[in-house]
């Protein structure tokens, strides 16, 4: 009879296993599946506390909001508008829905970019990776500059211009709680979210994905982009849309300026490391 013993299958099956586990870059596609399903469960549920708080606390949040209203119109025009106005059984519900989902997102972004960044980082290079920290701190310092342009200067012009105009038509403001506080959430998230653009221009340059030489000759797609994402997102006034297109073209320059720096910050690091 022979003297070797079989190999038992189940000795280091359990080792291997304990490795993989330990090491995401070993991980199976279900299991990145449900590391994906976690981390968006962390950032929905902040957003959801968020939500709960702001409709306990709805009078205080819908009164700031009211600022670009209250604030920022003439004792004439005044005189014609009488508040606002529900229409419908469902408004004050699709108000609060919408008070509620402009300070969840606003409160739920760092998280979401933070978990997003540590799901990412296991199949990041050391050179990707050193961009993970100071990107996600641009990019929510980005995202509340854009909140805060559309909020403070953006809103208040649109809506002195649409008052003006009322007025020369002779038209009697009314407008509904749900409509106001929808064209509020809707222009505030979106210009947040369009001055994403220079840090990711930065990033794709920096990762040669894309060209400096190509992104400036694309200029001016970009600007005639920026002009339609504005005509979407605002009012249909020439004044609210150049005021939401003008910061985007700046931002774009200045994409472009901090990109060559990055490179050429680059190119030295290398050219000292060949040395």
């Amino acid at each position: 009879m022979s003297d070797i013993v079989p190999k038992d299958p189940e000795e280091e099956p359990e080792e291997e296993d304990h490795d993989w586990a330990d090491d995401p870059k070993k991980m199976g596609f279900l299991d990145h599946v449900e590391e994906l399903r976690w981390t968006l469960i962390k950032p929905l549920a902040v957003f959801f506390i968020a939500f709960v708080v702001t409709i306990v606390f709805i009078q205080h949040v819908k009164d700031v909001l009211m600022y670009p209203l209250d604030m920022h119109y003439s004792e004439a025009q005044l005189d014609v508008f009488n508040g606002l106005a529900t229409r419908n059984p469902t408004g004050v519900f699709t108000a609060m829905l919408h008070i509620g989902l402009l300070t969840g997102i606003t409160v739920a972004s760092p998280v979401f970019l933070f978990y997003i960044g540590r799901f990412l980082s296991p199949a990041l290079t050391k050179k990707e990776k050193k961009l993970l920290l100071p990107g996600c701190f641009s990019a929510f310092l980005l995202f509340m500059m854009g909140c805060s342009f559309a909020f403070f200067l953006l809103l208040p012009k649109a809506i002195d211009v649409t008052m003006a105009f009322n007025k020369m038509m002779g038209f009697q403001i009314i407008w509904s709680p749900d409509s106001y506080f929808g064209f509020i959430t809707w222009i505030v998230i979106g210009m947040g979210v369009s001055f994403q653009f220079p840090l990711i221009a930065v990033v794709l340059v920096y990762l040669d994905v894309i060209s400096l030489e190509k992104l400036r000759s694309l200029r001016r797609v970009f600007i005639i982009s920026f002009f339609i994402v504005s005509a979407i997102l605002t009012p249909p006034d020439p004044v609210t849309q150049i005021m939401m297109a003008v910061p985007m073209m700046v931002l774009y320059e200045v994409a472009l300026l901090a990109a060559g720096i990055l490179l050429r910050k680059k190119a030295k690091r290398e050219a000292e490391e060949g040395w």
